[in-house]
């Protein structure tokens, strides 16, 4: 019997840990945690095999050369140095054919325009004795030895019927910046062409046809002749408001630089009589002086002169040619002179 009892305890206990460790239901639990196991067991292999990865492309990156690096023997970029500034600045100063200045020459009689056009005139200021100019829509400033060197030649030089120097003349277009005539010294040449690329409305070539000649006076006049400014309506003399835009630039080139003196010439179309187009630009010239005067440029610095329709920029009879000869100029005098 006690055999008997032990052999059917030992059954039953055999049972009971068969049905408790493998019955259904706990089966489905064990499946599920082998299940669980195995899928995180091969997530975290992958995660070490991929981090394991990029720390390799990593440590083969170090060291490389950058695609931007400079050739051997090269230039080494400086912070707030451009190494390409000079050559820019050579190639938008160098020389050009000569073009055409809507028939104006330097031998052509006086007179000067309405637009200095100076945007900023004391930026200019400080930059001279370094070449700049404008080349589309970027600037690049060199050392003006490295800007166009003007030819010189010696003996003398054009003088007006007054026995004054011809005038500088600076034709200024859409996008280029033509200068022509004969000034003292190439420092005269580099001081103009930064004037001229400083102030003009949009960025353009300046175009250096100057020649050197030390026997010209450095107070050379200088004509500025502004192709696309606001011109006066027929048989005025009103300064309109986009006029006076115009007029306030040239009060501010002429508040930076304190040495320089104008001359305000008054213009008329070829329509009308002589006398008729005599005193209509009269009156312009005038009104320009007055202008400027009232908004504080001294009177002694400015003086005006009237030429009716005897220096005309266009000859045609349409209305585009007759209002461009409807104008005002300037000739500016120690432009030319530093400090």
């Amino acid at each position: 019997m006690q055999k008997g009892g032990k052999v059917g305890l030992r059954e039953r206990l055999h049972e009971y840990f068969d049905d408790y460790y493998f019955g259904v239901g706990r089966r489905r639990r064990l499946k599920l945690a082998i299940i669980t196991t195995s899928v995180g067991l091969v997530s975290a292999v992958a995660i070490l095999v991929f981090v394991s990865n990029n720390r390799d492309t990593s440590r083969s990156t170090v060291g490389a050369t950058s695609p931007t690096s400079f050739p051997a023997g090269g230039a080494t970029p400086t912070t707030g140095t451009s190494s390409s500034s000079a050559t820019n600045s050579s190639a938008a100063t160098s020389p050009a054919a000569p073009s055409d200045t809507v028939g104006v020459s330097a031998t052509d009689e006086v007179s000067g325009t309405t637009d200095v056009v100076a945007t900023s005139a004391s930026s200019a200021v400080g930059k001279i004795g370094a070449s700049t100019t404008s080349v589309g829509s970027s600037s690049s400033t060199a050392d003006p030895a490295s800007g166009p060197t003007a030819p010189v030649q010696a003996g003398p030089y054009a003088t007006l019927p007054d026995g004054q120097p011809v005038p500088v003349v600076a034709v200024f277009d859409t996008d280029t910046i033509t200068l022509t005539g004969t000034v003292p010294n190439q420092a005269a040449v580099d001081r103009l062409s930064v004037l001229a690329a400083a102030n003009s409305q949009t960025p353009a070539y300046v175009i250096t046809n100057l020649v050197v000649n030390p026997a010209v006076p450095i107070n050379v006049g200088v004509r500025v002749i502004e192709l696309n400014s606001v011109r006066f309506p027929n048989a005025s003399a009103v300064v309109l408001p986009e006029h006076a835009k115009e007029l306030d630039r040239v009060a501010t080139v002429m508040k930076a630089l304190p040495n320089v003196s104008v001359l305000v010439i008054g213009h008329a179309d070829q329509r009308g009589t002589e006398a008729g187009n005599f005193a209509i630009s009269d009156e312009r010239a005038r009104a320009v002086v007055n202008y400027l005067v009232f908004v504080g440029v001294r009177a002694d610095r400015l003086s005006s002169r009237a030429v009716g329709a005897s220096d005309l920029l266009a000859v045609g009879n349409d209305a585009a040619s007759l209002e461009l000869n409807r104008r005002t100029e300037f000739i500016f005098y120690g432009l030319l002179i530093a400090g």
